[in-house]
């Protein structure tokens, strides 16, 4: 099974044996959407993928993900994925990442077996795990050329063997779909391998930043809560549709086309002086918080609509409608925003563009990068929520003042 339409064509260009088998079955779709759809029942289940690297390879490595590939398994199947690197040292970093990764396994399965190599190989089943990998090759008959009894013996030592089951033993979160904390951990271990420090430049920037957050004040704060929101969401969003609805690349332009037509709608709405007065502000704040809260409560909802072409469709368009609503509520405040504060000059509008702009972005980095791994969508959604309601009071307090 292989999204990328390209890939099977290189490979069938260059290396048509290795496809030749008339045993083997090319399917061309996403995989984990593949495995929701299955019907069929299968022995071993092989997640041949890139280490969780991004949000989007992360959610093959969920304990939500394994639950699916369990129900696609026969009694006592078995599935195996790879994770990390490993020689002689299991790094603090490592031992989170294999710990996360056999935590989310057990969630589903009662045996996990790791086995040492040049990746780590895990291995889950309802039925018994053998670490003997010789013995069982040799009682199978199975003819191999370089992984022989002598390769698995320097392999599988009790020492390495007893690595992973310490790094196992580790503190670590359970890696799930709306708390993907395992490509955090990933990134963390890719960090660790180079000095990263933090110098002049990087703490003048946090400082700079630090003093304009504590300095913004009525509608501009306003906006930058909002702003935060949009980015925060969307990416809850696109995530959401991810793990949902298999891969989003293709349909990101619709996604993000819906989005930026909602901003125009609330614009122009907003933009009807007759329909909207100044205290409108705070009320939309306090639905933007609304919205954020009640999320979390939807998500998981959609997720239990199943894998039918009928489902689908329907959280496609379910997922469009909420991405519409969150881009009218932000689109109408700025017009709002700036009929109540802008006094026709350049340095006005700057300031609360400038408000808008600073919330978007660290919306976008930090959802991305830090919250959503560390906290998980619920986390997000609330944080989110918790700003924009004291956004609306002090959007609410302002227009008292006015």
């Amino acid at each position: 099974v292989e999204l990328d339409p390209l890939v099977l064509a290189f490979g069938k260009r260059y290396l048509p044996e290795n496809l030749a088998d008339p045993r083997i079955r090319v399917i061309n779709t996403d995989g984990r959407l593949f495995v929701k759809q299955a019907s069929a029942q299968y022995e071993v289940v092989i997640i041949d993928i890139p280490a969780p690297a991004t949000a989007q390879l992360n959610r093959f490595y969920t304990a939500e993900f394994l639950a699916e590939v369990k129900h696609a398994l026969a009694g006592d199947g078995v599935v195996c994925f790879a994770l990390g690197q490993y020689e002689n040292y299991v790094s603090p970093e490592l031992a989170r990442m294999l710990s996360s990764a056999c935590l989310s396994a057990k969630q589903s399965f009662h045996n996990v077996l790791m086995i040492p190599g040049g990746r780590i190989f895990f291995l889950a089943s309802d039925g018994p795990l053998f670490a003997d990998v010789a013995t069982r090759i040799e009682q199978q008959h199975i003819q191999t050329r370089l992984v022989n009894r002598h390769y698995l013996a320097a392999m599988l030592t009790p020492d390495r063997m007893a690595d992973l089951a310490n790094a196992a033993a580790q503190p670590a979160a359970v890696n799930r779909d709306f708390s993907p904390v395992l490509y955090y951990y990933h990134l963390r271990h890719w960090m660790s391998q180079f000095n990263v420090r933090f110098g002049l430049m990087e703490v003048g920037l946090f400082l700079v930043l630090v003093f304009y957050l504590v300095r913004l004040r009525g509608s501009a704060f306003v906006l930058f809560a909002s702003g935060f929101a949009a980015s925060s969401l969307e990416i809850v969003l696109l995530l959401a549709f991810q793990v949902l609805c298999g891969s989003v690349y293709h349909q990101v332009g619709v996604i993000v086309t819906v989005f930026m037509g909602g901003l125009a709608f609330g614009a122009w709405l907003a933009n009807r002086p007759t329909d909207f007065s100044l205290r409108s502000l705070s009320l939309l704040a306090f639905l933007i918080a609304a919205y954020a809260a009640l999320l979390p409560l939807l998500l998981p909802l959609l997720n239990r609509l199943g894998g039918s072409a009928a489902s689908l469709t329907m959280v496609k368009a379910i997922i469009a409608l909420l991405t519409l609503a969150l881009a009218v509520l932000v689109g109408m405040l700025f017009p709002l925003a700036n009929r109540r504060e802008f006094d026709g000059t350049a340095a006005g509008a700057a300031r609360l563009y400038t408000a808008d702009f600073v919330g978007a972005c660290l919306g976008a980095l930090l959802a991305c990068t830090l919250l959503i791994p560390l906290i998980g969508v619920t986390g997000v959604c609330l944080l989110t929520a918790l700003l924009n309601m004291v956004g609306g009071v002090v959007g609410r307090r302002t227009a008292i003042k006015t």
